[in-house]
């Protein structure tokens, strides 16, 4: 049986941009369908990466939704119109996969997505069971996100890694344990990103393998 590649890709911060939440005074998922902008270049990449073959798979943590600061109609909501201003550039993706969990949630809220899970990134869930849906080859897809709990589940999936930052890893290290968080390339911007994966499948089909 043939399996498929895919990339798997973060949503906030990589997908769309993030917005600043008055509230708590940083940056945070969008809450409205108004408040949501592509990054520059995500739809180009997502497109271009289809056509060459590879399965898009969104996995992206959503604990919103067990702090009751996000309900699930306007998660929900965000998702779709994510997906318009994508389709409206001609870039879909295959599959999307929400983790709406968290360990300890918020003073006051009781909600049965208070807990331990298996899908909240860094741990791998959310690729490990669209892997098993979608039959895809995690030896031979990537991981994409702006955050180093991406890369950890990226590689715990089995997965190769790509981080979406503006810094280098020795500036990184100076703030964060990189244990289990190396990835296999750092990208400023998709153009990076693109040039790191589409050169990696060329070597791949010299080796016999696809895409």
């Amino acid at each position: 049986m043939n399996k498929r590649p895919a990339i798997f890709m973060d949503r906030d911060g990589t997908i769309n941009e993030m917005v600043y939440d008055e509230t708590h005074g940083l940056l945070d998922s969008p809450r409205h369908p108004e408040q949501v902008a592509l990054v520059p270049g995500a739809a180009a990449f997502i497109r271009q990466a289809r056509a060459a073959g590879w399965l898009v798979v969104v996995v992206t943590n959503q604990p919103g939704v067990a702090k009751g600061t996000l309900t699930l109609p306007e998660l929900e909501a965000v998702n779709r119109r994510i997906a318009e201003l994508l389709d409206a550039e001609g870039a879909q993706w295959d599959d999307l996969r929400c983790c709406t969990h968290h360990p300890s949630g918020r003073a006051g809220v009781t909600s049965p997505l208070i807990r331990e899970c298996d899908c909240r990134k860094p741990r791998p869930g959310l690729l490990l069971e669209a892997a098993a849906t979608l039959d895809i080859d995690l030896a031979r897809s990537w991981m994409i996100g702006d955050g180093l709990v991406d890369i950890q589940a990226g590689r715990r999936a089995g997965c190769r890694t790509v981080l979406l930052a503006n810094l280098k890893i020795a500036e990184i290290e100076r703030f964060h344990r990189m244990e289990d968080a190396m990835p296999d390339a750092v990208c400023r911007n998709y153009a990076e990103a693109a040039a790191q994966l589409w050169g990696a499948a060329a070597r791949g089909q010299k080796e016999g393998q696809t895409p």
